[in-house]
């Protein structure tokens, strides 16, 4: 009987949270965006933005009422702090940190678009400026401001905004490609004599809300949420629904890693010849030091090629899902440390390898089962990931699901918490994050090595120079030929030593983590 009675209490409470829930509701601001988000005669808003934002909401069981605005009043509103969220709201530093950033939607190539050349140095050192104009309330129109050379013009819709261009009241347009195409097309506007002048970089728009105390629980619910479903099959039918409609209008369109990619940047563009270099912040091979610094043996080996090849520039830290869409985007993007994998092959350069592990399949202690490949595990177990790693795809890919994080720490304890069934990870990975966790790791054990791997210093194919990736190639063969090199793997071998358990040695060129089988 009381078995019954507290039963019927669980019952009871969660029929009263199912219901709480089912009348959720979200107001979900969209702009007028071709394509993305489109005002109808009827005032309701079609289009992808739009159904990724309901799509999200409906997967936490919260009804979207989707309300059109103007973009600048919808940034004016946004300013309020309400409990909403918002599509396409450009991701900017000034921006960073007034908004919880739920979902990224679009990553997009943006410059400066006008009948004539545009030559930031020359005009610097002219002492020249150049009239550009941007839609109100845009993103871009706050980016104009931080170049000393432009004098920004608002108007009121991007129709506006080409057609001062085109009559010669200002010099220039601050939009994108795919911008560029839509609003010409659908206004009817000769656009024949516009080209991209001046590329300013990739910018990333985003679903967004407001960044108040009040906001943060849903929002960390959302963007849960959010990362989930863009591992769906419902997610991938979602961009193929509108996938065909972007590419008739951009060539280049196309999904990477659940951001819709448009447009790429040229090799000559700018005049640009540095590299760009990124890493994945990873324990001990690269990360921050307590005052921001990066350091490890990874981001030094890679400093040192680039010394030995004559290039100064800066390595830039991001999430792998940014890695993969500025490398598809952008020439001559240098990305470490990236497993060599047979489905990566082919999009990248690989000039040099950095680390040599074994990559394997672990679970708990008291785990009765055996296996010796993914495809012998149950169907639908769940196997917790890096989200964004090469291993995720393997994973859906065996007909598993996929527990994604964003910190090796928090993909470890997915299977300590009873989360996962199963954990991917490398053997040395697992040492080295372990040791950081005190006991969350007690017990594991290995139920089967996937594959050895390796991992590289690698180039982005899009565009990139042959002769920038052949003087790559000499500088880290002849760097790693060096005393040089020896004094710094026997440096970090020694610090490593002291930090972790794990074995590691360095053996023609790569330093190996653990004893591989």
């Amino acid at each position: 009987m009381i078995r019954w009675l507290m039963l019927s209490s669980w019952l009871l409470v969660n029929l009263f949270t199912f219901a709480t829930q089912a009348e959720e509701s979200l107001v979900v601001l969209s702009g007028n965006t071709p394509v993305f988000s489109e005002f109808q005669d009827d005032g309701t808003v079609n289009g992808y933005s739009v159904d990724y934002a309901r799509a999200i909401l409906n997967a936490a069981g919260i009804e979207a009422e989707v309300t059109p605005l103007p973009f600048a009043r919808l940034i004016e509103r946004m300013k309020l702090g309400e409990r909403l969220i918002a599509t396409g709201i450009g991701r900017t530093a000034e921006r960073e940190n007034n908004f919880y950033w739920l979902a990224p939607l679009t990553a997009n190539v943006i410059g400066i678009y006008g009948p004539k050349p545009v030559n930031i140095e020359a005009l610097t050192n002219q002492n020249k400026t150049l009239s550009i104009s941007v839609m109100r309330g845009d993103y871009r129109a706050q980016l104009g401001r931080e170049y000393a050379q432009f004098n920004m013009v608002e108007y009121n819709t991007w129709g506006q905004a080409i057609g001062a261009v085109l009559k010669g009241r200002v010099d220039a347009v601050f939009f994108s490609e795919f911008g560029m195409d839509v609003i010409c097309k659908q206004k009817h506007l000769d656009c024949t004599s516009l080209s991209r002048r001046h590329t300013h970089n990739i910018q990333y728009s985003y679903i967004a809300m407001p960044k108040t105390k009040a906001n943060k629980v849903i929002a960390d619910r959302l963007t849960k949420t959010a990362r989930a479903f863009a591992q769906t099959p419902a997610f991938d039918k979602l961009v193929q629904r509108w996938l065909p409609t972007l590419t008739e209008i951009s060539a280049d369109a196309n999904e990477i890693e659940g951001v819709i990619a448009l447009g790429r940047i040229e090799k000559d563009e700018n005049n640009v010849s540095k590299p760009w270099v990124i890493t994945k912040l990873e324990p001990l091979f690269s990360e921050r030091s307590r005052r921001g610094k990066l350091k490890g043996y990874a981001v030094e080996l890679v400093q040192s090629i680039l010394r030995q090849a004559d290039l100064s520039t800066e390595i830039l830290t991001a999430p792998w899902q940014r890695i993969f869409v500025e490398s598809a985007m952008k020439p001559d993007v240098l990305v470490f440390s990236l497993a060599r994998t047979p489905e990566r092959e082919d999009a990248f350069h690989w000039i040099t390898p950095i680390t040599q592990n074994a990559y394997s399949v672990f679970v708990r202690a008291d785990y009765q089962g055996s296996a010796t490949s993914l495809e012998e595990l149950p169907k639908g177990s769940r196997i917790a990931v890096l989200k964004g790693d090469f291993r995720q795809e393997l994973v859906k890919a065996a007909g598993h699901l996929d527990v994604p994080m964003d910190t090796w720490a928090e993909v470890v304890m997915q299977l300590t918490n009873g989360h996962a069934d199963y954990l991917f990870l490398s053997d040395g990975g697992t040492n080295i994050i372990c040791d950081g966790l005190d006991d969350a790791c007690e017990g594991f054990k290995k139920l089967f090595t996937y594959q050895k791997a390796t991992t590289y210093l690698a180039m982005s194919k899009q565009g990139s120079d042959q002769t920038l990736l052949n003087k790559l190639k000499f500088a880290a063969d002849t760097f790693k030929q060096s005393e040089d090199y020896r004094l710094l793997y026997t440096k970090w071998l020694n610090t490593y030593s002291k930090k972790t358990s794990l074995n590691m040695f360095e053996q023609n060129g790569v330093i190996v983590l653990g004893k591989l089988e």
